[in-house]
């Protein structure tokens, strides 16, 4: 029954990939007379461009079209056939996107077809490129600027702005001109005249245009923005539109390229550490979890994943992933709200709203929510430990049932001091309550043969949390951007306070009680304070040299303590040797320097970051050391579409605070976890070679690892079957990887993203219960991202994805493979959103298995969690779709996007 359902699942898929899409593309009645934008689309799939334009401009346009008349001609003569006679105009911005506008004057006649819109003789001539931002220095994207004959005003050309707001004229002949932007939703922006001759390249200081409000509206640019952008140390993945965006942001992280959620929601990009930024700002670890599991999928614009991170960011990471939140540009007030629910044996259901309020220089965003659910999770381990009897076992049995409560807010407040000045404040936070049964079986016996005893444990778990951020950031512009400094400020306190009691009956094979052990109970308490303090400058020089510098001091306070009770006595009394108080307190300073210079065709960027630690244990060990880490970047770029690069970063990677207290933990009768205060830190060197071709991108990592932290079990006790485990450092480890990412257009309605690792291999060796053992293994993973445009406003994407099996320091762990799948239909022109879809819909839910076999210690231990589900999101935009003009300018022309 359960393989006929499965074939039956595996049809209807098919189908839904395929059937359907046919159907629609064959439903499509070729006219004569058509709209311009679905006579655009066509020409998009056919010569495999984009087209970029404002959609109220072309939306009104008809014209004559028969693809049979057109068959076998370039792709510029097509357009000046049809463009052209509508008094429109185009340009090509590069060898894939091509923008249409309104032609600006009677002077902007049509051009031929054999001339392009650049001034060509036979005299010199100069490049002209700028930038182009908005009144908060961030880029406008697609977004048209005319070059104008400062005399007279005549037009000569137009160019269009790329994804970061840049615009060039390559070839101007000697004159004066100036340059007019005009675009829907900003006032109309005229540079002052400037001179071009004597071959030298002119720059125009960056234009920041500002809103002006007249009647506006929100306008849609038309553009195939692709769901994820490859550049040369970086992907970004553009939320906002996928139909994946639903639940939590570690949901959507799971169908970004290349990002991996283990079973404990560890977040890592391409398999390395990664620091988490929320715009821009660095969210400790500490309350990195908890904020990841509460903020909305919804509430996310756009994440960078940064795969080659500079020495600007923290020695402690080997990646980085910054989320960017969504705040309306519009000015008034808007806003939405969300709400979506997701099931699987259990259910979660999440309240979300969020709003912008504009107005002239101050834009204020809050935005708040309460999830609320319950989640399961599960461990099953057997492990083998008794030399003189290899048959005999020990199972570790657990589930938890958690009951959550979770509520978070976030708020931010921006004001533009002046034309170079702005400053704001960021404030996050959430309290979160978890409480429910943790019950555990342990048995034991012989394999195949029976079970000797069972070891119930009844225990009930119950714990309240809170994690807050607050942040306070200066900016400064100086020079027309060719200076600028950035300050900022956090500060973090985040606890918690732990329950729990252990109830525990011993029963013998059949069924009968043996005996009763001692009761216990403990409580957890922990309150932990990060402050950071930084400090980060740029300079840019003359001939496209660029220095950015900065120092930063990151100061922890631990408080941690471990209150253990239990009934061995006959009454509840304090035992002191599971029991604990610590203190610990780190601060680490750093400064670092990198000097960077663009060329032609070559980028240069050398890097140096100096970190000195210093923890205090009070009362145990003092830790005082200090670090260098250089790093390295070359870039060479054969043309627009084709680039190599190469990069080395070392990273060093810290043990946890509470693992290098001395602590004891009971996490039941037989597996005590004990912390390691001789733990040292962990140091990896990262080389990387990096190609973009076309629009493949790969990626060859070799990374060596010196002193990996682990997990391992260090002493066992087999009088009492209890079994010691610790964090220890191995000898040696390293990876190599090939990374890969391919995105393909198919055509006008079906787009794929394809990325993985096609090949690598590890290897692990260290120390491990007195003996030295050894870990090698290949391993490739792959995940492929269908996006379906079935109707102008229903999309469906489907993810499938396969991991092998892989080692990870000593261990062996299962690959997975399944297929997640969502619906995404915009509403009331593009109000309203409803997502629909489910996760591991195919295959049975994926478990994770890991394997440790260290001589006569040998353990098979399985995750299991809730992951098989099906979801639900509704998101509706309310507020002003029109707004005042402003009376006041803002007068920030030369202001650049913060880097």
């Amino acid at each position: 029954m359960m393989k006929t359902n499965l074939k039956i699942s595996l049809i209807a898929l098919l189908c839904t990939l395929f059937f359907i899409p046919c159907a629609f593309s064959q439903q499509v009645k070729q006219e004569e007379t058509q709209a311009l934008t679905q006579v655009l689309s066509k020409l998009s799939a056919q010569y495999k461009v984009n087209f970029l334009y404002e959609e109220s401009q072309l939306k009104e346009k008809q014209v004559f079209y028969n693809a049979n008349n057109y068959a076998g001609k370039p792709l510029k003569q097509v357009l000046d056939a049809m463009i052209l006679p509508l008094n429109l105009s185009w340009y090509k911005v590069d060898d894939k996107n091509y923008s249409i506008f309104p032609t600006v004057s009677k002077t902007a006649a049509p051009l031929k077809p054999s001339i392009t819109p650049i001034i060509a003789d036979s005299l010199a001539k100069d490049q002209v490129s700028g930038r182009l931002l908005d009144e908060h220095a961030k880029p406008l994207e697609y977004t048209t600027v005319t070059l104008l004959v400062a005399a007279d005003s005549s037009f000569v050309t137009n160019s269009m702005t790329d994804l970061e707001g840049k615009f060039t004229f390559p070839s101007v002949k000697p004159g004066t001109y100036k340059i007019r932007v005009s675009s829907v939703g900003y006032s109309p922006y005229t540079t002052k005249p400037f001179t071009v001759g004597g071959n030298v390249a002119v720059t125009i200081a960056p234009i920041a245009m500002q809103s002006s409000g007249e009647n506006l509206k929100e306008v849609k640019i038309t553009a195939s923005k692709p769901l994820v952008e490859a550049k040369s140390d970086r992907l970004v993945f553009n939320v906002e539109n996928s139909a994946m965006a639903v639940g939590n942001s570690l949901q959507v992280l799971k169908s970004a390229p290349f990002v991996r959620i283990s079973a404990d929601n560890t977040v890592s990009l391409q398999g390395k550490r990664t620091m988490i930024l929320i715009d821009g700002k660095p969210i400790p670890d500490a309350a990195l979890e908890n904020i990841l599991q509460t903020m909305p999928a919804g509430n996310i614009l756009k994440i960078e994943l940064i795969t080659q991170p500079s020495a600007k960011y923290d020695a402690a990471f080997g990646a980085v992933i910054n989320i960017i939140t969504k705040k309306s540009q519009i000015e008034g007030f808007t806003g939405d709200v969300r709400a979506d629910a997701s099931t699987g044996k259990y259910a979660i259901g999440n309240l979300n709203t969020s709003a912008t309020f504009k107005r002239k220089n101050l834009t204020i965003y809050a935005n708040g929510g309460i999830t609320k659910g319950d989640n399961i999770f599960g461990i099953t381990s057997e492990r083998f430990q008794d030399p003189t009897d290899p048959l005999y076992y020990l199972t570790n049995n657990w589930s938890r049932l958690t009951h959550n409560k979770l509520y978070n807010f976030q708020a931010s407040a921006e004001l533009q001091l002046d034309k170079n000045q702005s400053i704001s404040l960021f404030a996050n936070g959430g309290i979160f309550y978890f409480k429910g049964p943790w019950a555990t079986t342990n048995a034991f016996g012989r394999k195949n043969i029976g079970i000797d005893s069972v070891l119930y444990t009844d225990a009930v778990f119950n714990q309240r949390a809170s994690s807050y951020t607050y942040n306070l950031n200066y900016h400064l512009l100086a020079d027309s951007g060719k200076n600028e400094l950035v300050l900022l400020a956090t500060f973090t306190p985040w606890k918690r306070n732990l329950f729990q009691n252990f109830p525990s009956v011993l029963y013998d094979g059949t069924g009968k009680i043996i005996r009763t052990p001692p009761y216990y109970q403990n409580r957890n308490k922990a309150a932990i304070d990060v402050y950071i303090a930084q400090a980060d400058y740029t300079h840019e020089f003359k001939k496209q040299w660029k220095l950015e510098t900065g120092v930063k001091f990151q100061y922890t306070n631990s408080n941690t303590s471990v209150d253990y009770e239990d009934t061995r006595n006959g009454q509840l009394e304090a035992n002191a040797t599971f029991s604990n108080q610590s203190n610990l307190r780190e601060s680490i300073g750093s400064v670092y320097g990198i000097l960077s210079k663009d060329w032609k065709n070559d980028k240069l960027q050398l890097g140096l970051r100096v970190e000195r630690t210093e923890a205090d244990f009070v009362g145990n060990f003092k830790q005082n050391y200090s670090n260098l880490f250089p790093t390295f970047l070359y870039q060479h770029n054969f043309n627009q579409n084709n680039n190599i690069s190469f990069s080395y970063k070392p990273t060093i990677n810290r043990a946890a605070y509470y693992e290098l207290v001395p602590y004891t933990v009971l996490l039941n009768q037989y597996t005590i976890e004990q912390g390691n205060p001789s733990l040292t830190p962990q140091f990896d060197d990262t080389y990387s070679i990096n190609a973009n071709i076309h629009k493949l991108n790969l990626s060859l990592s070799y990374t060596r690892t010196k002193g990996m932290i682990g997990l391992f079990p260090y002493r066992q006790d087999l009088a009492t079957k209890v079994t010691y485990y610790m964090r220890r450092n191995l000898n040696h480890s390293s990876d190599i990887s090939l990374y890969l990412f391919y995105p393909i257009k198919i055509n006008d309605w079906w787009e794929t993203l394809n990325s993985g690792t096609p090949i690598g291999y590890n290897k692990a060796e260290g120390p491990v219960l007195g003996a030295n053992y050894k870990l090698a293994a290949f391993h490739s993973d792959f995940k492929s991202s269908q996006i379906f445009k079935i109707t102008k406003n229903l999309k469906l994407q489907v993810d499938a994805y396969y991991w092998t099996d892989y080692v990870q320091d000593l261990s062996k762990n299962s690959g997975y493979k399944n297929i997640d799948a969502s619906f995404l239909l915009n509403l009331w022109e593009g109000k309203g959103q409803l997502r629909l879809g489910g996760n591991e819909l195919i295959f049975k839910r994926n478990d994770y298995l890991i394997e440790r076999n260290y001589g006569t210690f040998n353990s098979a231990e399985r995750i299991t969690n809730d992951s098989k589900r099906v979801f639900v999101g509704f998101t509706y935009k309310f507020g002003k779709s029109k707004i005042q003009k402003s009376d006041n300018k803002l007068g920030n022309e030369d202001a650049l996007k913060r880097l």
